[in-house]
């Protein structure tokens, strides 16, 4: 949980960085960063359940009322989750997907324009009138 929330403020900040030499706000590509990231960890998570814990899990019991099934299907999710490492892995590399999504797009923008020098003052000497 806290190796998520460290990665999250890396990345975010890594973002905040590259944005600001393509001279764009840098807090709302954090905040982009972040979103996306999370975005893209719940989807994995949602992948993870669906695809790779089919046979352990009984999802149709998410539905019910009572809490005490909830609270059955909780525990299965957490004993699915904590059983085999590859589904954090999973997890945390849909997460990757989405900072490297608004990545590519920053890396995609022109960079800062810089000051034009003129050809006589990249010579070094003085003009002489």
């Amino acid at each position: 949980m806290y190796f998520d929330i460290v990665l999250l403020v890396y990345l975010a900040y890594k973002n905040n960085v590259r944005a600001k030499q393509k001279a764009q706000n840098g807090l709302a590509w954090a905040f982009i960063t972040a979103l996306s990231f999370l975005v893209t960890y719940f989807v994995g998570i949602f992948f993870v359940l669906v695809f790779f814990c089919r046979d352990v899990l009984k999802l149709p019991q998410l539905s019910a009322a009572d809490y005490k099934t909830r609270q059955a299907v909780a525990q299965q999710v957490t004993d699915a989750f904590a059983s085999n490492p590859l589904h954090l892995i999973t997890v945390e590399l849909f997460g990757l997907g989405g900072y490297l999504l608004i990545r590519y797009i920053l890396d995609r923008m022109p960079d800062k324009k810089q000051p034009e020098v003129h050809w006589m003052d990249k010579m070094g000497g003085k003009e002489e009138i």
